[in-house]
């Protein structure tokens, strides 16, 4: 029930993407107007989630899910009957309230799922992201080719209701708090600064520093009005003393670097085996077998997924991620210099892809069980838009480093794919590297601090 829901919603995050040609002609756009598909659906997605998951910790997690499916539902069906961008990216909007899937599917397990299976569960929701997102980009082509690009929604939508009755019909209600309420202002302040934040982030590439310049000057005023506001209102939408301990913290960054890593090969790796091999890399594969290669991705995070459980219960999730950042920064040291060979390439992604997958269900793991129970929702959605933010930035980062070295004729370089690798695999072993950290904050006692220093082999 929950893993029907997560995919309703992986799947309507990637399988647009090899469809935005089709759409650029269907809808009669441009390139930068297309791009707003994924543009408003990331926007969207980043500042429902949050508030969705807050009012889940509320009022009940059950009525909030089905009410993010329904939205989800909604959405996906305008943008099926869609004849114009406008209408479209209507649609998107409103898909984004399924951002909030992931929390509140990862709160239901909290509330009602035994300690002792919390830790395999989380991972098998966070498992759908990844198989999700490869299956969507391998059945995006036959869809459009057997069918049209309509039923890119309205496969997705009709997942989503069917998700949605089964949750009324099986998942039990949990406990409503009814004691606080969502602080208008600090949402607003909220939806303010992470916009203009990703809009910098997305205008990275475009070379116009000016704009990104003042978007940034424009988020960071509204940040710091966020802060001070969530800080001293009596019912804070998000509380960032519990956001501020040191488990929380890394865990967070963690999560973005994680993003920025995996969200990077799938932009990478496509461009990678389509380019014409004549130009000294590159396999000459067309754009309806790329999902295959993405496959060994997907194939290696469901591997991982029932080891999660027992690297939890043996040594706690700090140890799952450091394992899986460790294997994906591995993987990425190894496409750094074997990217030639198809071979090399897919069991590079197959590595790539349990590490991805074990650290994500590790820092999971690690956000659900460091906060209070009232507040998982919105604390996994603050760590949902860790992972956003991390993706944005990996994937507008890898068209830099692509473009600046680029050759002549304007495609990558055999050193240009080595230098994005290399660069994310740094990024995926400081992820790794967190995992090893001490959780000393300042309440806690020297007893503490010698029962988890040798952090690798703790329990949490």
């Amino acid at each position: 029930m929950l893993c029907g829901a997560a995919a309703s919603y992986s799947v309507l995050q990637s399988l647009v993407v090899p469809a935005l040609g089709t759409f650029q002609r269907q809808l009669d756009t441009t390139a930068s107007g297309v791009a707003w598909l994924l543009t408003a659906y990331l926007l969207s997605a980043s500042v429902l989630t949050p508030v969705i998951g807050r009012l889940g910790d509320l009022f009940g997690k059950r009525r909030a899910l089905v009410g993010s499916l329904a939205a989800l539902a909604a959405g996906a069906a305008l943008s099926a009957v869609a004849q114009d961008l406008p209408t479209m990216l209507a649609g998107r909007v409103i898909q984004g309230a399924g951002g909030a899937v992931f929390p509140l599917a990862f709160a239901i397990i909290r509330d009602h799922v035994t300690p002792g299976l919390q830790a395999r569960a989380i991972a098998a929701i966070s498992a759908v992201l990844s198989v999700g997102g490869a299956a969507a980009t391998l059945l995006a082509g036959p869809v459009i080719e057997l069918l049209s690009y309509h039923w890119l929604f309205w496969l997705p939508a009709g997942l989503a209701v069917a998700a949605a009755g089964a949750t009324l019909k099986f998942a039990p209600e949990t406990r409503r708090v009814h004691a606080g309420r969502i602080s208008v202002p600090g949402v607003l302040l909220f939806a303010g600064w992470l916009t203009t934040l990703l809009m910098a982030i997305t205008e990275l590439p475009a070379g116009r520093p000016g704009t990104v310049l003042a978007l940034a000057g424009i988020t960071l005023p509204l940040a710091a009005g966020w802060a001070w506001w969530e800080l001293r209102a009596a019912q804070p939408m998000v509380d960032l003393r519990t956001l501020r301990r040191p488990q929380m913290r890394d865990t967070n960054v963690a999560t973005l670097l994680l993003g920025l890593g995996m969200f990077a090969a799938w932009m990478i790796v496509p461009l990678l085996v389509q380019q014409d091999p004549r130009t000294g890399v590159g396999f000459g594969a067309p754009a309806a077998a790329v999902g295959l290669y993405l496959l060994p991705t997907a194939a290696g995070t469901l591997a991982v997924t029932p080891l999660v459980g027992r690297i939890g219960e043996a040594s706690g999730p700090r140890s799952a991620l450091f394992l899986g950042g460790l294997a994906a920064a591995v993987s990425y040291g190894w496409m750094a210099v074997a990217h030639g060979s198809r071979v090399s390439l897919l069991l590079a992604l197959l590595l790539e892809g349990a590490g991805i997958g074990l650290a994500f269900a590790a820092v999971a793991v690690r956000t659900v069980r460091s906060v209070p129970a009232d507040q998982t929702g919105v604390a996994t959605g603050i760590n949902t838009i860790m992972r956003t933010v991390g993706g944005t930035l990996g994937t507008n980062l890898a068209g830099m480093l692509l473009a600046a070295t680029a050759t002549v004729d304007g495609q990558p370089s055999p050193a240009a794919y080595t230098v994005c690798f290399a660069v994310f695999g740094v990024a995926l072993l400081g992820a790794a590297l967190l995992g090893l950290r001490p959780e000393a904050g300042p309440d806690t006692t020297l007893s503490q601090v010698r029962e988890h220093a040798p952090v690798f082999l703790s329990s949490e």
